[in-house]
């Protein structure tokens, strides 16, 4: 069974049987702290993206997507061939063109800061590029659903981005999508909004009386396919927030790399390994 966020966060509270507030409302921290331990720990080719974009003639920097965490590989078309570019240490590539105003077809690139690589030699003509990187993906706690409402005629309508607040839940979200005047499509909030309460808009002022809350049917890679190391990773972060039982936080932690050794070995073996050459995965004798 896949884990939805709603789904993911209700197996917290049964296992930890915790219902106090602060607990409830650090829910999300918790997942999103596994998934940041995951994301770091285990290289799965499914955290893999490709992305198209232009150097520029007589611009030496490429801005990077907002999902970017590092790079696999930078590719440009010369001549109709794909080409592609030596990573290398940013002091390196300033080194080999200490002057930017020289231009010529880049063979180097660097990472010069967060948002953007240094190529070396400047580009001397618009070449096309293909950048393969590590991403970042979107988290399970950033999941959708749909509230189906009442509204007044005539009354101001929602916009998206703004943030709509229900007045009896106190539960505030972001609105993703105005499907109709009726319905908001929204991110998924670290509690619950009620039936029969009134939300309202920070920026048009519109308000509906929710009459229907949908499904939360959102999942992720990790909620589909490492739903231990996600449950248990949580469990581990659930528990050091309560201060909880030193064998218990064991149990879990320890469970949680028995899960990622798991990814570890679809990741980092089976997805690239080349049994052709090196035979099938093997794991010793215990």
């Amino acid at each position: 069974m896949s884990f939805t966020y709603s789904t993911l966060k209700t197996a917290i509270q049964d296992y930890t049987e915790n219902d106090e507030t602060g607990f409830l409302r650090n829910l999300p921290l918790f997942i999103e702290m596994t998934e940041e331990r995951i994301l770091k720990n285990v290289q799965l080719t499914t955290f893999q993206e490709n992305a198209s974009g232009v150097l520029s003639q007589n611009n030496q920097f490429l801005q990077t997507p907002s999902d970017f965490i590092a790079p696999f590989s930078l590719s440009m078309t010369v001549n109709n061939e794909k080409v592609f570019l030596l990573f290398k240490d940013l002091d390196f590539v300033q080194t080999y063109n200490p002057n930017p105003a020289t231009t010529g077809v880049p063979i180097y690139y660097a990472q010069f800061d967060d948002e953007s690589f240094l190529v070396g030699p400047t580009p001397n003509s618009n070449y096309t590029v293909e950048l393969a990187y590590f991403y970042r993906p979107t988290s399970l706690t950033k999941s959708k659903f749909t509230l189906t409402m009442v509204r007044p005629a005539g009354g101001a309508v929602f916009t998206t981005g703004e943030t709509v607040t229900g007045n009896l839940s106190g539960q505030s979200t972001t609105v993703a999508s105005v499907p109709s005047v009726s319905t908001l499509e929204v991110q998924i909030p670290s509690g619950s909004f009620t039936v029969g309460e009134t939300i309202t808009g920070s920026s048009s002022g519109a308000s509906g009386n929710i009459t229907a809350i949908g499904p939360d049917t959102t999942t992720t890679f990790l909620s589909d396919d490492g739903r231990m190391t996600l449950l248990y990773g949580c469990l581990s972060e659930a528990y050091t927030y309560m201060k909880g039982d030193a064998d218990m936080m064991t149990l879990y932690e320890g469970r949680f790399r028995e899960g990622l050794s798991r990814l570890k070995n679809l990741g980092e073996a089976q997805e690239i390994a080349d049994e052709y050459r090196y035979g099938p995965i093997r794991k010793a004798r215990t």
